[in-house]
């Protein structure tokens, strides 16, 4: 899910992001020469936490310079 070591995961909650498609979503990110675009994730019942991928997500792009 994500390259660093010190990460690790996200919680599942009641109603979050579609876990695949935030998986897809960081494995292009990590992939990619540049960021792909802001993605819309379909909420759904057990999944990721939605402030924790949206932070990861911040903390991912800030990282990679975008």
């Amino acid at each position: 899910m994500s390259t660093t070591p010190e990460f690790r995961g996200f919680d599942l909650v009641r109603r979050g992001y579609e876990r695949q498609q935030v998986d897809l979503y960081l494995r292009a990110l990590a992939e990619a020469g540049s960021p792909p675009p802001q993605p819309v994730f379909e909420i759904v019942r057990r999944g990721y936490d939605r402030e924790q991928v949206d932070a990861r997500i911040a903390e991912l792009l800030r990282g990679s310079g975008a």
